[in-house]
């Protein structure tokens, strides 16, 4: 079963509703986070990048948050909380976790978001099912559930059914009897001789038509089993698994749109204004991915689906009482190939039934009545068994997590496939539930978690999470869902969101804006049929791909699944898969890939087989790592044969190669001539992702650090662990002159030093560990604003660099005395004396005055209500002969709040204007601000704490004052015995503060 996303006229539909149109180009001068002019079309994303805008990004590029709200929180109070989240730079809140508002209330907030031009999105209460719906109604939920009786060889079984030990009603669905293979046992997986199979449900007497839609919640059987060996007796049952309309029929759909309809039709008009969306969460009781296995209609629609009958595959759909997640053991198996085709058939049919049903209808009624669009997160609980790549090329917005998938860049590959293959530019993330972490992850934590999502393919952060404040029964800092386990609890209760969140969030909306632009480009197209999507979390940072060489040769890779390989671009031309889309130059059949039940590693139907040999004959590079698949995924006698025939076939081509292991298969793609899009001239931790448009190729670019620390607070961000600084050449694919787009700053300006070859630029990176650049290179002299391109550049130097003045002539830049020699690509060679600017000033024992704002609660802690929001902020002055972290300061040793540093640095007489100098200020905990001589310097890269301050220096006495302000955990720690055992944070600015000058001279 081959399936695809939804027709192209569907979407455009959608489109024209100001639903789904994701992938469009938002009309110029778009609306603003502060516009008065909100609507749909601020949703989309992918707006041409101008140099105003990377400046100063539109609503529709920037962050969101999860908003869940106290049922106390007053509507006055909820309106000032969506100012503060405007004022912060955040366009979107997404309303439902904790207490889902009335009508009035919410007609409240969508007025006022409207005004701000703040997206809402609504998500459990009426979203998830009709207030008081039933576990036991007609068109909940289902799940299959089975009684069972061991009847020996001979035996006779005469009684009331065997039935599952639960109180919610029951429906029958089937009486089965097979030998076991072996014994049978209830607290093992039990294997089944699937050909002796016995059907005896129509032998059931004593019925009711007190079950669903009239059928029997109760019977008798009188059976006598066949001699030899012992039987399972086997009764199955319908049994609601959640009191929520069935997620796959339409019957249940219709439920649940139907509530919706009558909930919201009050606020039909302000929602349209609005153009928010609907969400639906991972885990399985928010109606993320279904776990289901029953419907109403399970038997002909699976029968439609897949081609036979489901009824005597049933042992194979219930399992053994699990516990936790990941915890479902199968209580039955037939032998194992057999099992897994069967479970591979159903996952399929469930995902199509699901999208069918449920997706598709409730996209078409969302931007068909609301103007809405649908995000999910399509995995769950479990591991839920549906293709999350088909899933996601069918959602309006797909969205992942930060805490099932750990942090681990492949995990988010697959959904991110999707969209490069369909052009959907929609990809969010709920950012970041991390464990222990209540009041501890700081805002440069946030920046590695986005980093390595953002390498993933994700293109839009979704803040887990902005809770109102006050709640009848929470002591300060305020109302929350979590407020000693799941971070975060962001908001200006937190020093450090008071103080930078909109720095914070400009860098992520300059980086989405980025990552937005054109088309995704990516090197090679990894093939994948997956139903389980295992998480990292709980699988110890399981990888797909678990090789690192081809990363390291910076090689892009996707996940393509049969649906992409039916889309309409997976074509093959000029030796590449999908021009038009990501142009893969190459695709990879991997054995080797995790995790090992997937369906992908040695199967694959044979359309699609088909298909691959299709590309290897128009000359598209295919690579098999093993031994290619040899059979198909379902059950299908002839389609295996199907598939051996089509991979002997695919085995002779000329394009086609085979290697041992995925270690081998960069050196491979080498030898082909297939090159990375951003090659590094060394193999090493960076990580790129290429968008492209018609005149400019875009390349953004990761150091990678490690997932996890083992410190606690297991920070991602720690200046003493990261990642170390990498340096290299990189290589992109592409023409023109390249820019430097600072993410930080929002500044663009051209690289002064390049090579350029015929198709493509090199260009130095120099990068701190978790940090990133944006480099593009762009044919249109006037792309970005500029006037013209310069006569030439440097395309080498043996000065520390080579720089771009403002009036447009070049520069080496050096912190020594010496002679440089300069090669300019119009193959001049220049010599350049330069003096010393002075020696490196080393500030980390320099004399500095720190002011600390105290926060304490300002009411005794454990005063509930609206007292308990308040908070005391009373100033500490120290006066510090070396920095220090604030745990080593007797007076702030517990605290947290916003520290202002401040020294002077005494600059020669010789000092000229023009003059480099360079700040390291070396550890920072946690967000900060830098101003020099009064004025404030552009947003300092928060990673690597470094910012170029010559233009603010002068001869003489010069004060330098640096803004920290830090999370609550440190405080918090003291208050609340729950967090007592988390460690200190080291607070504040620690160093080493190094000032480096350097002396900028004219080349020529």
């Amino acid at each position: 079963m081959v399936r695809r996303r939804e027709a192209p006229a569907v979407a455009l539909v959608l489109a024209l509703l100001g639903a789904a149109c994701l992938g469009a180009a938002e009309p110029s001068g778009q609306a603003q986070a502060g516009s008065s002019r909100p609507g749909p079309a601020q949703s989309a994303l992918g707006t041409r990048l101008t140099a105003s805008q990377f400046a100063d990004p539109g609503s529709a590029d920037r962050p969101w948050v999860r908003w869940p709200l106290s049922a106390d929180s007053s509507t006055a109070e909820l309106q000032g909380e969506l100012r503060e989240m405007a004022s912060a730079g955040i366009a979107g809140a997404e309303i439902g976790q904790g207490s889902f508002p009335d009508t009035d209330k919410l007609a409240a907030l969508y007025r006022t978001a409207n005004s701000l031009g703040i997206v809402l999105s609504l998500s459990h209460g009426p979203v998830s099912a009709p207030d008081g719906f039933s576990i036991n109604d007609d068109q909940a939920r289902k799940q299959l559930s089975y009684g069972s009786a061991t009847v020996s060889g001979g035996g006779t079984y005469a009684g009331a059914l065997p039935k599952p030990s639960t109180a919610d009603r029951t429906t029958l669905v089937s009486v089965l009897a097979y030998r076991c293979d072996g014994s049978c046992s209830a607290n093992a997986a039990t294997t089944l001789d699937k050909n002796s199979v016995v059907d005896l449900t129509s032998r059931v007497k004593g019925t009711n038509k007190d079950g669903v839609n009239g059928g029997t919640t109760a019977g008798s059987i009188d059976w006598t089993a066949p001699s030899g060996g012992d039987w399972e007796l086997l009764t199955f049952w319908s049994v609601g698994v959640q009191a929520q309309p069935d997620l796959l029929t339409k019957a249940g759909t219709k439920v649940l749109t139907d509530n919706m309809d009558e909930q919201f039709a009050p606020l039909q008009k302000l929602m349209r204004v609005n153009g928010g969306d609907f969400f639906y969460d991972s885990h399985t009781g928010d109606r993320g991915s279904p776990t289901d296995t029953w419907s109403n209609t399970m038997k002909a629609d699976f029968r439609r689906e897949a081609g036979y009958s489901i009824t005597d595959y049933l042992p194979l759909l219930v399992n053994l009482p699990a516990s936790g997640f990941g915890g479902a053991t199968p209580a039955f198996q037939f032998d194992a190939t057999t099992s897994k085709k069967f479970r591979n058939d159903f996952s399929q049919a469930r995902t199509d039934l699901w999208l069918d049903n449920n997706v598709k209808p409730i996209k078409k009624w969302a931007a068909t009545n609301y103007g809405y669009a649908v995000r999910l997160q399509p995995y769950g609980d479990n591991g839920a068994a549906v293709d999350s790549i088909e899933a996601a090329a069918n959602l309006d917005r797909p969205e992942t997590e930060t805490l099932w998938f750990g942090d681990e860049v492949d995990n988010y590959l697959p959904e991110a496939s999707a969209n490069h293959m369909t052009g959907n530019k929609w990809y969010s993330i709920e950012g970041s539930a991390a464990v222990n972490q209540a009041y501890a992850q700081t805002l440069q934590d946030q920046v590695v978690r986005m980093n390595k999502a953002y390498a993933g393919g994700v293109t839009k952060l979704v803040y887990h999470t902005y809770p109102s404040d006050t709640g009848s029964s929470s002591t300060w800092p305020g109302y929350s869902l979590f407020p000693t386990s799941f971070s975060g609890s962001w908001g200006d209760r937190n020093p450090d969101w008071a103080s930078d969140a909109k720095a914070y969030n400009d860098y992520f909306a300059r980086s989405q804006l980025v990552l937005t632009q054109g088309q995704a480009k990516t090197d090679i197209a990894v093939y994948m049929q997956n139903y389980t999507y295992p998480q990292p979390y709980t699988q110890n940072a399981l990888q797909y791909w678990s090789d690192p060489k081809l990363a390291e040769a910076g090689y892009t890779r996707d996940y393509v699944n049969p649906t992409l390989l039916a889309e309409p671009n997976a074509t093959v031309r000029n030796k590449q898969l999908a021009v038009a889309g990501p142009d893969y130059k190459a695709l990879v059949l991997d054995s080797a890939q995790l995790p090992t039940a997937a369906a992908s590693r040695d199967s694959v139907p044979a359309d699609t087989a088909k298909k691959i040999l299709g590309f290897a004959r128009a000359g598209l590079p295919i690579v098999v790592v093993g031994k290619a698949p040899a059979t198909s995924p379902g059950i299908d006698a002839t389609a295996d044969k199907k598939v051996a025939a089509i991979m002997a076939a695919l085995l002779k081509q000329k394009s086609v190669h085979t290697v041992a292991a995925e270690s081998d298969v960069p050196g491979l793609l080498r030898k082909l001539g297939v090159q990375p899009s951003a090659q590094p001239a060394d193999a090493g931790p960076l990580l790129s992702v290429h968008r492209q448009d018609a005149d400019t190729d875009y390349f953004w670019i990761y150091n990678q650090s490690t997932v996890t620390q083992d410190d606690e607070p297991a920070t991602l961000f720690d200046p003493n662990t990261s990642a170390p600084a990498t340096e290299t050449d990189v290589t992109l694919q592409g023409r023109g002159t390249p820019y430097r787009l600072n993410t930080w700053t929002g500044e663009i300006a051209p690289i002064a030093e390049y090579t350029a070859h015929k198709d493509s630029v090199t260009v130095h990176v120099s990068l701190s560990g978790d940090d990133t650049t944006v480099i593009a290179l762009s044919s249109n002299p006037r792309r970005f604003g500029a006037s013209g391109t310069k006569a030439s550049h440097v395309v080498s130097t043996t000065a520390d660099g080579a720089v771009l003045r403002s009036d447009g002539t070049l520069a080496v830049e050096a912190a020594k005395a010496g002679t440089y020699t300069t090669t300019l690509s119009n193959g001049r060679k220049v010599t350049t004396r330069v003096s010393s600017a002075g020696p490196a000033i080393d500030l980390t024992s320099a004399s500095w005055t720190l002011d600390a704002e105290d926060w304490k609660p300002a009411a005794p802690y454990g005063t509930t209500g609206a007292d308990a929001v308040r908070t005391s902020k009373k100033t500490v002055h120290v006066d510090l002969d070396q920095l220090k972290a604030w745990t080593d300061i007797p007076a702030l040793k517990d605290a947290s709040g916003v520290g202002t540093y401040a020294t002077t640095v005494t600059l020669p007489s010789s000092w000229k204007k023009g003059t480099g100098a360079r700040l390291s200020l070396g550890q920072v905990t946690d967000s900060f601000s830098l101003t020099v001589n009064g004025t404030n310097v552009a947003t300092p890269d928060q990673l690597s704490a470094t910012a170029d301050i010559g233009t603010y220096l002068h001869a003489g006495r010069n004060t330098i004052t640096v803004k920290v302000s830090t999370t609550l955990i440190n405080r918090l720690r003291t208050l609340n015995s729950a967090l007592s055992s988390r460690t200190a944070q080291a607070n504040g600015l620690v160093g080493p503060v190094t000032l480096t000058p350097s002396t900028v001279t004219r080349v020529g």
